[in-house]
């Protein structure tokens, strides 16, 4: 497990290499499996919580789990839903 600072949010990674061996028999190639938690909701996750399956050789052409996360979060952040979220935690609230 690790742990990274994503936009002041503390998140934790659990990253399984080979997650099924039955799949890399079948198809020649890993299936990696990434669990991001936070206390918070993220860009790509109300909750906070997120399992992401994703063929290790791809994770490994983004330069490994945490950059593909960064990657992740940075384009989920674009978003006009996420903008105005982060806004409006800014923001105070009278009533």
């Amino acid at each position: 497990m690790q742990t990274i600072i994503w936009d002041g949010i503390e998140i934790e990674l659990k990253y399984v290499e080979n997650y099924s061996p039955a799949f890399e028999k079948i198809y020649g190639e890993k299936l990696s499996h990434i669990e991001v938690k936070a206390d918070e909701e993220l860009p790509f996750t109300e909750t906070g919580y997120k399992s992401i399956f994703i063929h290790h050789s791809n994770l490994m052409r983004w330069g490994g789990v945490e950059k593909y996360i960064i990657e992740e979060l940075n384009h989920a952040a674009k978003s006009n839903a996420w903008k105005f979220k982060k806004e409006s935690r800014r923001q105070l609230c009278l009533f």
